[in-house]
Formats: C-alpha cells, sequence, structure tokens
C-alpha cells in the first residue's frame, strides 16, 4: 500500500466511485461535469450545470505558514482555489458563463479568527473583480460560514457553482477521436494575470506535498494541521522549512506549495466564445493527476510522450517523498494541469494564442484507438507509465 493510502487518501477515489455508480450520469455521460436538462429555465435547447469543490487539506497548510509569519495573503490565495477548481471544471464542458458562486467556510472558531475570514471573502471578491476584467462574469450569491469546532480541526474552504448553457455548445470528449492531439497547458511559471510566479499546485495531492515535504518539527509546532491517527512516520517527514528558499524560483517552500490554482479562463472561455478552434474536449487534470484522462475515453489510448520538464515545486516533491513515477504522476500534475484535445493542424496556433497569455503550452501527446481506455505516459525522466481503469 503506497504512503498516500496510508494516509487515509486517494488520487484514484475507487471508494468515491463505487458509491456513486449508481447516480445518472446525465446528457452526456462523457462530459467533464454533469450535464443536466434545464430545470430551472425549462428550455430544451439548453441545459444546467452545478459543481461543488474546494481548496481540500491546502488549508492545513495555509494555517501553519499563517501562523509562522502572520500572513494572511495565503487566505486571500486559498479562496481562489476554491472558486477556480470550480469554474475550470465548468469551463471544461465549453461553460462561458455567467457563473453563480456560494461559498461554504467550516471553521473552527477557537483557532481561526475574524480576520482570516475576511482575507478569504476578500480574496473572493478580488478573484472575481479579476475575472470581471478578462470579460468572466462570475456572481457571489453569499453562502454559509459555520463554527464547526467539533469536527474541523482548523478550515475547511469549499464552494459551489452553477451556470446555464446552450446544448450545442457543450463540449463533450465522445468527440474525442484518433489522430487527435493533446495541448498541455502549464500549470507553473507566470501568466499576464498573475502577480507572481505559480509553482503549479493546484488544490491537490496536499495531503501527500505536505508531510512528505516539510520537517517535523511542524507536527509539534502545529497538532492541529493534521490527523493525529495517521501513522507517527508518515506525518511531516520531509525536510524543508516553511521560510526555506528553493532553488530556481522566488518562493519560500510554503509560499511554492501554496500557490494559488491557476486559472485557464482569461484564454478559454474568449476561445469557446469566438469558437476559434475546433475543440474535441478538455480534461482538468485535477484530482487523479495524468491518470484523469481515464474516467473519459472510450475505446482508446492516450499517448503522453512529450510531458513538461519537471518545475521546480514537483522536483522538490519527489525529492522529498522518494515515491515512484507511477505515484507522482497519478497524484501530481507534474506541469500541467489542463488538457486540450484538438486536430494537429489546430494545435500551433492553440498553442501560439496560450503563449501570448503567458501560459507555456505544447503538444503532449495524441489519441489514438484501443480496446480500452489506457494512458501510455512517458514521464520527463525517460520512464514508462501506464494507466488503466
Amino acid at each position: 500500500m503506497s504512503e498516500y493510502l496510508r494516509r487515509g487518501v486517494s488520487a484514484t477515489k475507487d471508494e468515491v466511485h463505487q458509491a456513486i455508480g449508481r447516480l445518472d450520469k446525465g446528457l452526456y455521460p462523457r462530459s467533464f461535469c454533469k450535464v443536466l436538462p434545464d430545470y430551472l429555465g425549462g428550455d430544451p435547447e439548453w441545459c444546467s450545470l452545478i459543481h461543488a469543490d474546494g481548496a481540500g487539506s491546502k488549508s492545513a497548510l495555509a494555517y501553519a505558514y499563517w501562523k509562522e509569519t502572520g500572513d494572511l495573503q495565503v487566505w486571500r490565495n486559498l479562496a481562489v482555489d476554491a472558486v477556480v477548481m470550480n469554474l475550470d471544471d465548468l469551463i471544461c464542458v465549453g461553460c462561458t458563463g455567467p457563473f453563480l458562486l456560494s461559498s461554504a467556510i467550516g471553521r473552527n472558531a477557537r483557532l481561526i479568527p475574524g480576520a482570516v475570514l475576511e482575507a478569504i471573502i476578500g480574496g473572493t471578491i478580488d478573484f472575481i473583480d479579476q475575472m470581471h476584467h478578462y470579460g468572466i462574469e462570475v456572481i457571489h450569491g453569499g453562502g454559509e460560514t459555520a463554527d464547526l469546532g467539533d469536527l474541523v480541526r482548523t478550515i475547511v474552504v469549499d464552494a459551489t457553482m452553477t451556470a446555464r448553457m446552450r446544448r450545442s455548445d457543450v463540449v463533450s470528449q465522445e468527440r474525442i477521436q484518433a489522430g487527435d492531439v493533446v495541448v498541455g497547458l502549464a500549470s507553473f511559471g507566470q501568466t499576464v494575470y498573475e502577480s507572481e510566479y505559480n509553482g503549479g499546485m493546484g488544490s491537490n495531492g496536499l495531503t501527500s506535498a505536505r508531510h512528505d515535504v516539510f520537517s517535523h518539527a511542524l507536527a509539534a509546532a502545529y497538532p492541529e494541521s493534521y490527523d493525529p491517527s495517521m501513522p507517527a512516520e508518515l506525518v511531516y517527514k520531509g525536510r524543508m522549512g516553511l521560510l526555506d528558499r528553493v532553488e530556481s524560483t522566488t518562493l519560500n517552500a510554503g509560499r511554492l506549495v501554496l500557490s494559488p490554482t491557476r486559472t485557464y479562463a482569461p484564454l478559454l472561455v474568449p476561445i469557446l466564445r469566438e469558437r476559434a478552434f475546433d475543440i474535441h474536449g478538455m480534461v482538468h487534470c485535477s484530482g487523479g493527476g495524468q491518470s484523469k484522462t481515464l474516467n473519459f475515453l472510450g475505446p482508446q489510448r492516450v499517448v503522453k510522450n512529450n510531458m513538461f520538464p519537471v518545475p521546480p515545486l514537483f522536483q522538490m516533491i519527489a525529492q522529498c517523498s522518494g515515491s515512484s513515477d507511477e505515484e507522482l504522476y497519478r497524484v501530481f500534475n507534474m506541469g500541467h494541469r489542463m488538457e486540450v484535445y484538438l486536430s494537429e493542424d489546430e494545435a500551433p496556433s492553440f498553442i501560439e494564442r496560450a503563449e501570448s497569455m503567458g501560459i507555456e503550452a505544447r503538444c503532449i501527446g495524441y489519441v489514438e484507438d484501443a480496446e480500452a481506455p489506457e494512458v501510455l505516459l512517458t514521464t520527463a525522466s525517460g520512464n514508462q507509465v501506464i494507466f488503466r481503469k
């Protein structure tokens, strides 16, 4: 059993998928998000979307960093995580908004004061304003802030987002076909709409990252930041301090891991509105990392043979954890967190448009027919990994 599973976290979420197996998959079973009939508007040419996600256990590391430094910016970044994990998932089905947002915060009021709540809510509002500047309409509909000290060790930051769209505009992976290429959009670097270097973490794999990277001193200083039932030898077993500088970046280790989840909305929403490219599918490589694609394939193989070089954040995680390539690429995005499937002749123009916004992009692979869904991945170090259902 991997250390990841021993910590009580599953990258593949097999038990979750089994539990929801009886649920209807919506109008487009292979779409990235569930697409429902237009229950609110009653228009047969439209459909409805609703999605829930959050910052996950990233909040536990944000808590430790804030206690160590007093830096409230990490909470503002956490607000971005909760919004983007919903926004970019909905964009993967071709939705361009407007998007309605509801926030849900559960806190231990003894440990999380009002100043933290203000930073999270302020960070949400500022991110929404930034998206409006790029023509992306997100409307905050309020939400719930609950004091749950008996249940929540520090704080949980979640959100729900809903929208309507024309069925004719839905992007569903049924259109992915042999011969398509896969354009990966980098999760790291600095886009024209980001204020500093982004490590590329996103909001997945944080349980592994924080315990593998950071030293056991955090366990003694902030025992509320982890599950006390976890095997002791897996708790904060790394060698890095939160404020240690990371080579090749301008950030310390704490801020690098706590980089806000990058949104691709300023690039993708205008493209989708203009129908500038014939996009056959989009996959947000979040939970499940580079194996996420498996959930949306027919009898097809995605060959990922031109991956991004491993950025500094994931180099640090690999060195500290000693994890295999198979586990690293299943848990983490390892350099790109959005995949766009389209024809080979359209890829160069798409890449050029992405790079004009400071998003590094490349053709990371291609699609071919197969007997069953499969991802054949060549890691940056040249090893081959095969993901199957």
